[in-house]
């Protein structure tokens, strides 16, 4: 096999001359050549193999050559078998005299499985892609039928096997159906000779016949061997061979001591008892596999390859594949716009600043763009700005598409936007927000590829942030991981909600992972790693966000026009510092940066807003609710809501240790919602506040019956969350309430809304409210599946 890299800057020597006069080769004045493909061909000339790697195999490395500094490329965490030299070149490695002199086995075996990978990822980007001109291919090797040539590149034996097991169904059906013919005929002769024979009415009758016997058969044994490599190669490399013959495979650990030479010894055992050309033809491809160095016979009629031109194209597509959304199901002119430009990645997935518990989540854009380059490349200039333009082009399309008045809009037009998630996100929310005039962040970030030293497919950390220095050094996290390079673009660095602030981060992700996952085209795989992707993404874009900006939660004062009324008045001291990002609309974010040129300016801001709005003493941290909060503040500053509370919630208290659990303790529990809990939990709203009293009853006989009506323990009273620790302080009177027989962990996750009641001074409902309630009851009181039982307000 012929090595060559893709885009390296080759001398022309006849090596050189001699492997790539195939493929016409792109040459320059300096008479240097490369190679712009990706793949591998087969050259007649050379009777051999050429195979063209990925340039993200190679990295530069700065020589002195008499006295002045060159820079050259070598090959990546490589170094030679052999010699003074502490690095290879890819000239090195051209020629299997080259391979053999600098390279150890350990890497030869490398480039063998890595060949198989490309070919994998190839084959599938071109079924995926079918209009796609960035694949070049030519019909694949085959064993057999012709010239020989020697072919010892496990590429090869890989598509001979596979070809093989496609093109001799016949052979394999004939021959077992030739070995088990006549198997349960008696032998006659052994049995007269043999068994015992009873004589029953004249009639000899012989209870054990003897059958002909069974052989060990060397042609089975061959099969077995065969479809145990194919059951291999479909497990490891995600090739789609059918095995239509259903005999017991060898199991993992047999296989495994075939691949470590009982394969080779097994057949070379079994080797003269095959006589047909196409058990022969078996044979050696079987043993060529075990021994990758074995002759096998290749038809060289014609020429093959199977080569990427312009691999970036592919390198875009598998990250696309494995992360992105399909652009075909990204509405025309978001992710291919209208001046031109075509975003590589794009998807929706959760907003940045929310409540991680809301049971209704806001989504966001998610850019991505992906820069196949060598290792430790750094980005351009230009690769930054060009990634702005897309957002700020996104920004545009998504305000477009909210323009016109929704009572101009159509029927079928108003359905496919509320099917389409792309178009139900609003970057900016003017239901609520149009006061502040706030723009919700939208994440952008780039993908490069970058290989381990010891060159894993599947490692513990498969992508991760693209290192940068500061001050000599590495910046990690608090985790010792290195932390992506993040770029912040803004016209105004204290707006983070402004249309002109957008954030990009710099990932790497490990080249060979992504080819693995790409090539074997495993749903499941997939999926884990594409909802762990954007979960990194995300988390890792809050950090930054933190970072730079204190984040806090503002809640109006009794009067939320006055607040808003504030907002219009003083509109540019607020713009780009406030959004509404939670469900509750009465909550506001206020973003402030940390830079110590704003400290006096924050403090001056958030000082007035104060007298406005109740906002949390500390930065809160991004994904938490903050509602808790801001509620109880807003009862101990005194100027409460409590002279308008006037909503009744109607209860049930489903058997007596619940209601022994209520009389002991004084108070009424419902079931806050959050992300492990959903049916029968309420979500913590404005109306939860404005409770000031309380209607319990307990079903008998299908039918509501009244317990009584309570008031609060006192006018100040508001609700309290309690979580599984408080919920074991107060006590459980001896009964497993409010818990049951629950699981431990699943208690641990639940929280509860907590009412003091006035216990004391129950107050019985007439007949007519009765009635009304039992009504209201079975109205509002049933859950999905018609039970009674969900508390309500009214």
């Amino acid at each position: 096999m012929r090595i060559l890299f893709e885009e390296h800057q080759y001398n022309y020597t006849k090596d050189v001359g001699e492997t790539i006069k195939e493929i016409f080769p792109l040459g320059d004045v300096d008479r240097k050549v490369s190679v712009s493909y990706v793949g591998y061909f087969y050259s007649p000339a050379l009777k051999d193999c050429v195979f063209i790697l990925p340039k993200v195999l190679l990295c530069d490395r700065t020589i002195s050559i008499e006295g002045h500094s060159q820079t050259i490329e070598v090959l990546s965490d490589v170094k030679p078998l052999k010699g003074d030299k502490e690095y290879i070149t890819p000239e090195d490695i051209i020629t299997p005299e080259g391979q053999n002199a600098y390279l150890t086995e350990e890497y030869k075996k490398f480039i063998y499985e890595f060949s198989v990978w490309i070919y994998r990822a190839l084959r599938v980007f071109k079924k995926t892609n079918p209009g796609t001109k960035a694949i070049y291919e030519r019909q694949l090797p085959q064993s057999g039928r012709g010239k020989r040539h020697e072919a010892n590149t496990y590429l090869d034996i890989v598509l001979s096997l596979i070809k093989f097991n496609q093109e001799n169904q016949d052979f394999f059906l004939f021959t077992i159906k030739n070995l088990h013919a006549g198997m349960n005929k008696i032998n006659w002769t052994r049995t007269l000779s043999k068994s015992q024979c009873f004589i029953q009415k004249g009639t000899p009758i012989y209870l054990n016949p003897v059958n002909k016997k069974r052989i060990v058969n060397f042609d089975e044994e061959l099969f077995v061997i065969f479809f145990s490599i194919l059951a291999y190669l479909n497990d490891k490399y995600g090739f789609r061979t059918p095995i239509n013959f259903r005999y017991e495979l060898l199991s993992k650990q047999r296989f495994d001591q075939y691949l470590k030479g009982y394969g080779m010894l097994r057949l070379r055992q079994i080797r003269y008892k095959y006589f047909s050309d196409r058990a022969l033809r078996l044979w050696d491809i079987c043993f060529a596999f075990f021994d990758s160095a074995y002759k096998l016979a290749v038809n060289t009629d014609q020429k093959e390859f199977l080569l990427a031109k312009s691999f970036e194209h592919v390198f875009e597509g598998m990250i696309d594949n494995l992360i992105g959304t399909p652009h075909q199901q990204i509405p025309k002119g978001l992710a291919d716009q209208k001046d031109g430009k075509r975003v590589d990645h794009m998807y929706a997935y959760d907003a940045l600043i929310q409540n991680d518990e809301d049971t209704k989540k806001e989504e966001i854009y998610y850019i991505g763009d992906s820069k196949y380059y060598k290792a430790g490349n750094k980005l351009d200039s230009n690769s930054v700005y060009k990634q702005y333009t897309y957002a700020r082009n996104v920004i545009q399309w998504n305000i477009n598409l909210f323009l016109n008045d929704d009572k101009e809009l159509t029927e079928e037009v108003k359905e496919d936007r509320k099917n389409d998630a792309f178009k139900t996100i609003r970057i900016r929310r003017e239901e609520e927000d149009n006061v502040a005039e706030g723009y919700n962040i939208i994440p952008n970030f780039f993908l490069s590829a970058f290989v381990y030293p010891d060159r894993r497919y599947v490692a513990k950390e498969n992508i991760k942030g693209h290192p940068y220095m500061e001050n000599g050094k590495v910046v990690l996290d608090d985790k010792g991981k290195t932390r992506p390079k993040t770029y912040i673009s803004y016209q105004f660095p204290n707006r983070l909600f402004d249309r002109d602030t957008l954030i990009l981060s710099h990932y790497d992700v490990n080249f060979l992972y992504v080819l693995y996952l790409y090539a074997r085209q495993k749903a499941g795989e997939k999926a884990t790693w594409k909802n762990a992707v954007r979960q990194k993404f995300r988390d890792e874009i809050r950090k930054v966000v933190e970072e730079k900006f204190d984040i806090y939660a503002m809640l109006p004062h009794d009067g939320e026009d006055v607040a808003k009324d504030y907002i219009s008045q003083n509109f540019q001291r607020v713009l780009g510092k406030i959004f509404t990002p939670y469900n509750n609309e009465e909550i506001y974010s206020l973003a402030l940066s940390k830079e110590e040129r704003f400290k006096n300016e924050n403090k001056e801001l958030k000082d007035e807003l104060g007298k406005y709005f109740y906002i949390t003493d500390t930065p809160i941290a991004i994904g938490t609710d903050p509602s808790d909060v801001l509620y109880a503040m807003k009862n101990e500053k005194g100027i409460t809501h409590i002279k308008h509370k006037k909503g009744i919630l109607i209860g049930l208290v489903p058997d007596d240790a619940h209601w022994k659990w209520i009389e002991s303790q004084g108070k009424y529990n419902i079931r806050k919602q959050n992300r492990y809990l959903r049916e029968g939990s309420q979500e913590l709203s404005r109306d939860l506040f404005l409770v000031n009293t309380i209607i319990l009853y307990w079903m008998k006989d299908g039918e509501p019956e009244f317990i009584g009506e309570y008031d609060m323990l006192s006018e100040d009273s508001i609700p309290t969350v309690y979580k599984y620790e408080d919920m074991r302080k107060l006590g459980n009177v001896g009964m497993e309430y409010p818990y049951g027989n629950i699981d431990e962990d699943v208690r641990k996750k639940r929280e509860y809304i907590i009412y003091e009641l006035d216990i004391e001074h129950r107050k019985s409902l007439i007949e007519v409210d009765k009635k009304r309630y039992s009504e209201l009851i079975k109205e509002k009181g049933r859950d999905e599946n018609g039970h009674i039982g969900i508390p309500f307000i009214i």
